[in-house]
């Protein structure tokens, strides 16, 4: 009687286990997307009628004069979501900006945790930078809401978005800059580089083993930072290891992943429907790659 190859047991094992660890994730994480009613959606309530008004006709006319769709949200809680995680999952189920041109932007608040992101689309990357967007935070934000005004923190950042966009946006580069502060895509290469040797040398001979090793532990490394980028991390390191090994190569193509699409949990047709919301205003298509800066005060 034929046995198995072990090495195809553990490599389906692997896979099976990665997978597992998706849905769980997913299951535990699924959150509800606020509803898109509006350019402003203020459920921290942190803004006065007047300032919601006021920032409104700013981004109206910004949209009307560049096309870029920016808005503002915030929350009262982040319920125990991390904050890239919820902030990547909003803008993408409102697809903020254009179809094809991904000019996007949200600025979000986390009232009881004390965070604040900007999330950029595809499209703005180059103009308003990780490093722009973390400035902005930094200088027009942070002091603000540090002292008790967060209308003032909000409208002083949204304008400051909109100004960088245009390129009208001035400020003093600071000498602290937060150096010691890893974006996604730096966890994302450390976590492949981590996984990669490890799954080389902790596999010892034993390919496909080694595989499995590297792509869990690549996982690990990056998933607290969010979801989808640890199982990214994780398939990468796996096909990696693989074709160091002279093992795998096209044929472990991940089916999970196809483009940047992972499938976010939440992003139902219902919420695709609630981007109609609000007098007209809805996303236009714009999709998002993790680009952007957080902060906290």
């Amino acid at each position: 009687m034929m046995r198995p190859k072990p090495g195809l047991s553990l490599h389906r094992l692997g896979w099976l286990g990665l997978l597992s660890i998706f849905f769980l994730a997913s299951a535990a994480w699924g959150l509800d997307i606020p509803p898109l009613t509006g350019r402003v959606v203020d459920q921290a309530h942190l803004l006065s009628p007047s300032a919601i008004s006021s920032l409104n006709t700013a981004l109206a006319a910004h949209e009307s004069k560049t096309s870029n769709q920016v808005a503002v949200l915030t929350l009262a809680s982040l319920e125990g979501h991390p904050l890239e995680e919820l902030s990547h999952q909003v803008a993408t189920a409102w697809a903020l900006g254009k179809k094809g041109t991904d000019n996007g932007v949200l600025f979000l608040i986390a009232l009881q945790e004390k965070k604040v992101r900007i999330e950029v689309g595809y499209g703005l990357e180059g103009t308003l930078t990780d490093a722009k967007s973390s400035r902005i935070i930094r200088h027009e934000v942070v002091p603000r809401f540090r002292s008790g005004d967060f209308s003032g923190g909000i409208m002083s950042g949204t304008h400051a978005i909109l100004a960088t966009i245009e390129g009208t946006y001035v400020n003093t580069p600071s000498s602290i800059e937060n150096s010691g502060h890893m974006g996604l895509w730096e966890t994302f290469g450390l976590a492949i580089i981590v996984g990669t040797l490890a799954g080389l040398f902790l596999g010892s001979g034993r390919r496909v083993n080694g595989s499995v090793i590297g792509m869990v532990l690549s996982f690990l490394v990056a998933f607290p930072m969010a979801i989808w980028l640890g199982i990214l991390a994780g398939v990468v390191t796996s096909l990696l290891v693989g074709l160091f090994n002279n093992v795998g190569g096209p044929s472990t193509r991940n089916p999970f992943i196809h483009g940047s699409n992972l499938g976010w949990p939440g992003q139902s047709g219902s919420i695709g429907g609630s981007r109609g919301f609000g007098g007209g205003f809805g996303g236009g298509g714009g999709s998002f790659g993790g680009g952007g800066a957080s902060g906290s005060w």
